[in-house]
Order: C-alpha cells, then sequence, then structure tokens
C-alpha cells in the first residue's frame, strides 16, 4: 500500500503535466488517459480500510487542492474518487472483498442521489433506476448509486446505497458542460440489476463518517480559485515586464484581488479544520456541512472577482483563468447538491 509520503511527492510530481494538459484536457473533454493512469497508480483512489487511514484525509484535502489549482476537471474528479473509501464505510466487508477482487484498486464512481428502486427479499434485491451526471462514470469499474429500499408498498423506503458493476449499467455520452468538462459525468440507467447480499447498504441503519467526502469535494474548488488567482498574478506580472511598466499591461484590480485572495485563505482553513479534526476553542456547535457550503460559496464568488479583472481576456475561451472560472461556477452547483446529498444520507 502507498504510504502518505509517497502519495504526497507522487502526485505532486505530476502537478506540471497536468497543468501542461489542462487546455488539452478542456478541448478533449476528458482526462488524458496516461494522467488518470498516473494517478491511479500514485494511489490517489485507493481504496483505504477506515482502520488504516490514518492522516489520509487531511493529505488528500492537500492533494485535491494542488491538483485542481493546475486543472479543475482533474481536480474534481481526483477528489471524487479518492473520497469514496467513506462511502463505502456504510457497507458490510462482502462489499470491499468485491472490489478486491479485481488485481489492483478499482476506479468507482458514485452518485448519492437516491434515484433507485430496490426491492425484492434480502437474497434476491433487484434494482432500477435512472442517475444524472455522475462524475467519473466514464472512467469506473464500479458504481455507488444512490437508492430507497422498498419492504412497503407506498412507504418512501429506507435510504442507502448499492455497490453494481458497470457492466450491468447502461451509461449515456459524457455531458455536455461549459465547465468540468472531462469531469467524465455520464447519466446512469439500471434495469433489473441483481444486488448480492453485502452489496448494498443501509445508510439509516450503519454509522459512517460521510462528512469527509463533502470535505474533500469542496477543496476542489478551493483549489481551483486559488488556480485562477495565482495564474492572473503570474500573467499580469509578464504582462508588466513585457510592457516594461506601461499600466496598460496591468490587468489588475488590487481591491478584487485582495478580497479573492482572502476568501481563498478563509475557505482553504475551514476545510483543514474539518480534514484536520480541530475543535473550535470555544466549543461552540458547528454544523460541519455548512462549513463546508461556506467555504464552496467562498470559492465562487473568489473566482468571479479574479474573472472580473480578467478585462479584455475575460473572452479568451483560451485563457487558464477563465478556464477555471468555469470549472468553479459548474462546480459549485454539484458540491452543493452532493454536500446536500451527504447531510439527508444520514452524514
Amino acid at each position: 500500500m502507498h504510504t502518505h509520503t509517497a502519495l504526497r511527492d507522487r502526485v505532486e510530481d505530476l502537478v506540471p503535466r497536468i497543468r501542461e494538459e489542462a487546455a488539452r484536457t478542456e478541448a478533449e473533454r476528458r482526462i488524458p488517459t496516461e494522467v488518470l493512469a498516473a494517478l491511479l497508480d500514485a494511489g490517489a483512489f485507493s481504496l483505504v480500510p477506515a482502520a488504516e487511514r490514518g492522516d489520509r484525509e487531511a493529505e488528500l484535502v492537500e492533494l485535491v487542492r494542488t491538483v485542481a489549482a493546475a486543472c479543475g476537471s482533474t481536480g474534481w474528479v481526483t477528489a471524487a474518487g479518492s473520497a469514496v473509501p467513506w462511502l463505502l464505510d456504510l457497507f458490510p466487508q462482502a462489499a470491499w472483498a468485491r472490489l478486491h477482487d479485481e488485481a489492483g484498486d478499482p476506479l468507482v464512481a458514485f452518485s448519492p442521489e437516491p434515484a433507485g428502486r430496490l426491492v425484492g427479499p434480502e437474497d434476491e434485491l433487484v434494482l432500477n433506476g435512472q442517475w444524472t451526471a455522475v462524475t467519473g462514470a466514464a472512467n469506473a469499474s464500479w458504481l455507488l448509486l444512490g437508492v430507497r429500499r422498498h419492504k412497503v408498498p407506498g412507504e418512501p423506503g429506507r435510504a442507502g446505497l448499492a455497490l453494481v458493476p458497470v457492466a450491468d449499467c447502461e451509461l449515456s455520452d459524457p455531458v455536455d458542460t461549459v465547465g468540468l468538462t472531462a469531469s467524465g459525468a455520464q447519466d446512469v440507467r439500471v434495469r433489473g440489476a441483481a444486488i448480492p447480499v453485502g452489496s448494498w447498504a443501509d445508510a439509516e441503519h450503519r454509522g459512517a463518517d460521510l462528512r469527509a467526502i463533502g470535505t474533500i469535494a469542496a477543496m476542489a474548488l478551493v483549489g481551483s480559485a486559488a488556480g485562477a488567482l495565482v495564474t492572473h498574478l503570474d500573467q499580469s506580472r509578464q504582462r508588466l515586464a513585457l510592457s516594461h511598466g506601461g499600466e496598460d499591461a496591468l490587468d489588475l484590480s488590487p481591491a478584487r484581488i485582495a478580497r479573492a485572495a482572502s476568501l481563498v485563505d478563509g475557505a482553504a482553513l475551514v476545510l483543514r479544520e474539518q480534514a484536520t479534526g480541530h475543535h473550535d476553542p470555544d466549543d461552540q456547535p458547528r454544523d460541519p456541512f455548512e462549513d463546508q457550503l461556506y467555504a464552496v460559496d467562498r470559492a465562487v464568488e473568489a473566482t468571479a472577482l479574479v474573472f472580473a479583472s480578467l478585462r479584455a481576456h475575460a473572452l479568451d475561451n483560451g485563457d487558464p483563468v477563465a478556464r477555471l472560472w468555469r470549472d468553479v461556477r459548474v462546480g459549485g452547483y454539484h458540491a452543493r447538491a452532493l454536500i446536500t446529498r451527504l447531510r439527508a444520507l444520514g452524514g
């Protein structure tokens, strides 16, 4: 198993390549196979059981921030894939065993949207449903899908998740979006799939800390916001140098940039405190999901401020700041929906 130190070093070595491939990633609407394979080989998507995680959440939060600063889509997919073990904590050991039957760690995508209907006795469960825009489905071999377990006709059923091989699913073409274009999001449909014993988890019966999933996902947006800010500052310095100090080259609004930097730092601090288990010194109760939504909103606001400073370059689709702005705007909608569903799932 990869150690945390090795994971950090190996993924950080990939960041320059991820940044170089960002324009290609958006244009082709997919993460380059070699980049995804390198992240998998580095251990970013390892299915680490709870007893062996140690400080892995804190490690992943920083890794996701770094990757997302280089490429929004790659950061978002890394966040989703690396957070899967916390969802698997809901399942009995049999589900882990099914996944580990494969050579190496498989890629697992998920949607907590309770769009599936699970019926039948425990040893003959059958799943039907349709889920929209499942991040990473295009690259995954397994899916964790939100379901409701129906036992009594007319009742809403218990919320949970089902583990389903992609081979049992129908996948749409990748969803066409203006941001996070390479997130591998696809609509998923399941018709009459048999769910073996141990491959469905009752979220209302089995306790698990789903909070970490929202923390990691929110940090992807904070990372992209930070990347937009740093990139914009670098661009401004380069233009100033080329103009030999001409004022027209300084495409920069100091007030906006200062505000954006403050928002990014504040959002990152909130999420780091969650990941490291920091407790409020005043011992005041805090809703971790509300803090995650706060971080997401600050990331969106910060990126909008940076984008507003682009002025003449704002309409350049190839500009890396404009690309990250699109990723954060679209990611904001996805992150808010994810965090809300995690809370409803019993987080």
